[in-house]
């Protein structure tokens, strides 16, 4: 559609907006006696009401006599479809799709007629009917969620009258493969993160959540799985979005969006990750041309905002304290203020939209970093993204920003090293097991006996045995020289000795038993003897035993290792490796969109 096309057909909508607005205001009901006879056809013509009307709005009458009955047609058919729902009990909605084969660029409304307590999938097959498409290949969304096939449409939102978004994840037939890939690999991903969220705390895949100056938080287990999930579709998306695949990006981002929902408010308020989501689905959204249909952008933008406000400051303040420099965020709410614009100028917000939409140049201009200055940063061997960042939070000078890159290398090199060094010690401590009352081993003090000379095994056996407890773990190695050469517990394979299991099975144990509870307690007799005694005699192999009973599984677990290994790596190639990768907006788009709604804006003239 022509630039000149969108423009008529956005004044015709605003001024039809402007008539319904005062109908409301003086009660008037169009489908209603004089203005419409019992057939349903046009009644009298209420030219007192067009001339006023005319007069108020500065409208032509010929204009407003045609809004008006545009307006009464409207509502005819509205209510038909209701009083027709009612007695059917078959919906009416409103699908809107977008990247359809046939259609390029444009879009398509199609409205479907299904029971609400029909299954999501009855409603993609006869969308699939109705556009000649495989059903697989479409994908639904209604106020910002994806309609699953397994559940009814009631229950995942779905209203008569409802909008629904309809995605086809390519735009040409012979694309038809890689459009079944798109789903495929959409659903390994929501797999691959689920992966990674259980193997959060392992030591490859230890996925640190950090606040805004970088430092990870602390967070428990069962929450940073959860956030780990999120935050890991989440920028699976954001990589779609950079390759331009939006409706692949979208898809995944609703996935994140479902994720972060489930994690307590505390914890998002202390990240921006839950804005950033809100501000790439809108983002999308405007990509794919459903911004004008989507209510839920306005929604999601409003808890953006607020989410940026918590965490920022409503004047940036928190981030100045925090980074002494807002450049880099500027970017983020110049997006946001875009965004907010676009949406008001679509719900003809005019006034609001136009300031927005000047908040946002602002903004840009501020952010608009000189060619020559940045190469000059680059020529000193920084990266470029380095140079933008830097540029923007110093206001484009030069010096300062080759002292902040300076300055924020360092700092991450420090929270770096800091999170290595714990997670060193985590590694550690999970080789040395727990004490006598269930604590883990301190590795501090384990380091402390190292220090002194013992040798690791032993050091390891007296903190259980002393609960972590120096000086008593002291009195254990001059009390019990036969611990002095249990084997490093890191680094050594547990070796079980005849001798070990003969003072265990003294004690009318099961040989079996007696060797499963020193392999689990690393060849510690006493800890073993106690686990025994507690357990009824019963103790199961440990865990991670590669015993050959295991031979006889389909699959050996080296083998499924390495295909867990594959799909990680695959997936954490694509999670950011820097906390401000996600502040990196080149605004080429951005600087785009924001002409082209500055251009409709003042092409209008009502």
């Amino acid at each position: 559609m022509e630039d000149s096309d969108i423009n008529k057909n956005y004044a015709r909508d605003l001024q039809q907006v402007r008539v319904r607005e005062i109908l409301n205001k003086e009660q008037i009901k169009l489908w209603l006696p004089p203005y419409t006879n019992e057939d349903g056809s046009k009644g009298d013509s209420p030219n007192d009401l067009i001339a006023r009307y005319a007069q108020a709005l500065q409208l032509t009458e010929e204009v407003v006599s045609g809004i008006l009955e545009n307006l009464r047609v409207h509502a005819l058919q509205k209510l038909a479809e209701r009083e027709k729902y009612k007695k059917s009990g078959l919906a009416s909605v409103k699908v809107k799709m977008t990247g359809h084969p046939t259609s390029a660029n444009k879009t398509q409304n199609i409205v479907l007629e299904i029971s609400l307590d029909d299954l999501g999938k009855q409603l993609r097959d006869m969308l699939s009917q109705q556009v000649e498409l495989p059903a697989d290949q479409l994908k639904l969304i209604c106020q910002g969620c994806v309609i699953t096939d397994e559940r009814p449409l009631q229950s995942q939102g779905v209203k008569h009258g409802s909008q629904i978004m309809a995605l086809c994840l390519s735009v040409s037939q012979t694309q038809a493969v890689k459009q079944q890939e798109d789903v495929t690999r959409m659903i390994d991903t929501r797999k691959a993160a689920e992966l990674l969220s259980e193997k959060a705390e392992t030591d490859d895949y230890d996925i640190q959540i950090a606040d805004q100056s970088g430092r990870p938080l602390a967070i428990p287990a069962v929450e940073k799985k959860a956030l780990t999930l999120a935050i890991t579709l989440h920028e699976k998306g954001r990589a779609a979005m950079k390759k331009k695949e939006n409706g692949q990006a979208l898809l995944l981002l609703l996935e994140a969006d479902k994720e972060f929902r489930k994690c307590r408010s505390d914890i998002l308020n202390a990240v921006d990750n839950y804005a950033v989501l809100c501000l790439d689905i809108v983002w999308c959204y405007l990509c794919l041309r459903n911004i004008e249909d989507l209510p839920d952008a306005d929604s999601r933008l409003h808890a953006s905002e607020e989410c940026f406000q918590r965490t920022y400051g409503n004047n940036m303040e928190r981030l100045l304290a925090v980074k002494g420099g807002s450049g880099t965020e500027l970017a983020l709410m110049m997006r946001l203020h875009l965004l907010q614009g676009i949406v008001a100028f679509h719900q003809h917000r005019i006034q609001e939209a136009a300031r927005l939409l000047q908040k946002a140049e602002e903004e840009l201009k501020r952010l608009n970093v000189d060619g020559d200055k940045l190469a000059q940063v680059m020529q000193m061997g920084f990266k470029e993204r380095e140079g933008r960042l830097a540029l923007r939070v110093t206001s484009g000078d030069v010096e300062a920003s080759v002292q902040y890159i300076i300055k924020k290398r360092e700092e991450k090199k420090t929270i770096t090293k800091k999170v290595e060094e714990e997670r060193r010690k985590k590694k550690i401590q999970k080789s040395l097991g727990s004490t006598a009352n269930g604590e883990k081993v301190n590795v501090d003090t384990y380091e402390m006996l190292l220090a002194m000379g013992f040798r690791n095994g032993a050091s390891a056996e007296a903190l259980r045995q002393a609960n972590n407890d120096l000086s008593l773990a002291l009195e254990v190695l001059q009390n019990h020289p036969e611990i002095l050469d249990l084997p490093d517990p890191i680094n050594s394979p547990v070796s079980i000795t005849d001798d070990m299991l003969a003072q265990v099975m003294s004690l009318g144990f099961e040989n079996d038993m007696a060797r499963n509870a020193l392999e689990k307690h690393r060849g510690s007799i006493e800890r073993a003897i106690e686990d025994l005694v507690k357990s009824g005699g019963v103790v199961s192999p440990p865990s991670t035993s590669s015993s050959s009973s295991s031979s006889s599984s389909s699959s050996s677990p080296s083998e499924e290792k390495k295909k867990q290994k594959e799909v990680l790596d695959d997936l954490v190639s694509d999670i950011a490796k820097d906390e401000e990768d996600y502040l990196d907006l080149a605004l080429y788009d951005e600087a785009q969109f924001l002409e082209y709604y500055k251009s409709l804006l003042e092409s209008i003239k009502i």
